[in-house]
């Protein structure tokens, strides 16, 4: 089965930090909408033969919880007219403090959704300023209570190494969520993404950033904090009570196909991944002249693959020693055994029950490791045709 991921691009403020499509104008919400609708059905058709079984559903952005949930209905019964969503396991909706989407809930519900991801980042008032958050702490957390008392299943996102954040800001922060009914959390390291605002003040010389040493510290008290309240730590930046893991995400760690709708959104399938065009006005021409909003594609080529399933698999649950050689021809155990050492012995990495798998020091460098690994297997390549 597949995965659906909806891009809602709108958004009421855009944060400094933030690279993802989203626009603070609204006046294209109508037209939006049907361009949606005209670009679902339109790939579809020029797609006939793609998995129609889908699993997952997610809306995201962008502030999703700013369309009304009329607008939510005519989205799914789309979807509904050419996919089968009768064994749908994971319909999540992205949600911010601060843009009233309390009143929605019960519409979710009815709607069909069964997830709620509630976009926190801090419950510290000057984080919440430097990261140009537009709710309070205490809209922050009426919007979990509120939500987790119709849904079961609440995922919040947090952000850490803020230039102004703490250890015990941050301990603050883990306290308050963890004596909340939160199934899930997602904590990101805060990336100077290069053309936001953050990424010029840092140019400029306005903020300082943590350095590595600042950031791995924050990032143990964030894992040894929720480990300790019984969270999984199952992927880098992801942690999950027993049975809550986020079943569209592991879809795009475990190689699944996906259909992306929407401004910017990305789609994989037939072993091809493409993106559409990140620009509302431009999606929406696109649409009106029955074309497909396509930026660009790529076919994924044998080698892409092999760095893409070592990267998402290290990055995640691991790797499968077993089904890697059988797809790739490649016996990590036995090819690799003196880098796994090094792994294995150092702390960062298990292998158990026949698996790869980092650690929590691993997860931190994971990109690091990865690269690592990669060399190694070119290197070996270019030297034996199999091994």
């Amino acid at each position: 089965m597949a995965g659906v991921y909806i891009h809602i691009p709108f958004c009421e403020k855009k944060c400094v930090y933030c690279d993802f499509y989203s626009i603070t104008n609204k006046t294209l919400i109508n037209n939006f909408i049907l361009a949606l609708l005209n670009e679902i059905d339109l790939f579809v058709e020029k797609h006939q033969k793609i998995e129609r079984k889908i699993e997952t559903i997610y809306l995201g952005g962008g502030t999703p919880s700013l369309l009304q949930p009329v607008d939510l209905e005519r989205i799914i019964s789309k979807l509904n007219e050419h996919f089968e969503l009768t064994e749908l396991k994971e319909f999540t909706i992205e949600c911010n403090p601060g843009t009233n989407f309390l009143r929605k809930l019960l519409d979710y519900k009815k709607i069909g959704i069964n997830r709620i991801s509630i976009g926190v980042q801090s419950l510290h008032t000057d984080e919440l300023r430097f990261l140009g958050r537009i709710h309070s702490k205490e809209e922050a957390i009426h919007s979990i209570e509120e939500a987790s008392s119709i849904f079961n299943n609440v995922s919040v996102d947090i952000i850490f190494s803020i230039p102004c954040q703490t250890r015990k800001t941050l301990n603050e922060t883990l306290d308050q969520l963890l004596a909340l009914d939160i199934k899930h959390i997602s904590a990101y390291s805060l990336i100077y993404e290069e053309g936001t605002p953050l990424h010029k003040d840092l140019r400029y010389g306005k903020i300082y950033p943590k350095n590595e040493e600042e950031d791995f510290e924050l990032y143990k008290l964030i894992r040894n904090k929720l480990e300790n309240n019984g969270f999984l730590h199952y992927e880098v930046s992801n942690f999950a009570k027993p049975g809550y893991k986020s079943i569209h995400n592991l879809g795009y760690w475990q190689y699944k196909e996906y259909f992306g709708f929407g401004p910017s959104a990305h789609s994989f399938f037939n072993g091809k991944r493409q993106w559409n065009v990140r620009d509302l006005r431009l999606y929406i021409q696109m649409l009106q002249k029955r074309n497909l909003p396509i930026q660009d594609y790529e076919l994924i080529t044998f080698e892409k693959k092999l760095f893409e399933k070592v990267m998402l698999g290290l990055r995640s649950e691991g790797i499968n020693l077993q089904t890697f050689k059988d797809e790739f021809g490649i016996d990590l155990s036995k090819a690799f055994v003196e880098i796994l050492q090094i792994w294995i012995q150092s702390g960062k990495a298990i292998i158990e029950n026949g698996t790869l798998r980092l650690t929590g020091d691993g997860y931190f460098i994971c990109d690091k490791l990865t690269l690592d690994l990669i060399e190694s297997i070119e290197n070996k390549r270019k030297t034996f045709k199999s091994f």
